[in-house]
């Protein structure tokens, strides 16, 4: 299985692209939720844990067409959760590589790391 992925330099254009209407995808979000309350990247759509992903892919259907971009602390996480969805007919998923931490370290540096 080929997990592709996504620089965050390249996410943050594409969100501000999207906030602007010029860009559509889906983010994910597939850590625990105490890890969300720490540090989130803005426009994230949905948090489902990636141990929770398996028996909630369902809440996904609406976007088994669009593309999702997938990220965690760090980038592991991510990179499973992208095969549980491709496992699952999702045509179009990227590993948001380096997660939570590398956007913290490249686009906003204000974000808490944990």
């Amino acid at each position: 299985m080929n997990i592709h992925e996504i620089n965050v330099k390249t996410l943050k254009e594409r969100l501000d692209a999207r906030k602007a209407g010029k860009d559509s995808f889906f983010l994910l979000d597939v850590r625990n939720p105490n890890e969300q309350e720490i540090a989130l990247i803005p426009g994230t759509d949905k948090l489902i844990p990636v141990g929770e992903l398996s028996m909630r892919v369902a809440e996904l259907n609406d976007q088994k067409e669009n593309e999702i971009l997938v990220y965690c602390r760090s980038g592991g996480r991510s990179g499973m959760a992208c095969g549980i969805l491709q496992d699952s007919g999702f045509k179009d998923c990227k590993n948001v590589a380096g997660g939570i931490l590398a956007y913290s370290d490249q686009v906003d540096p204000t974000m808490k790391k944990y």
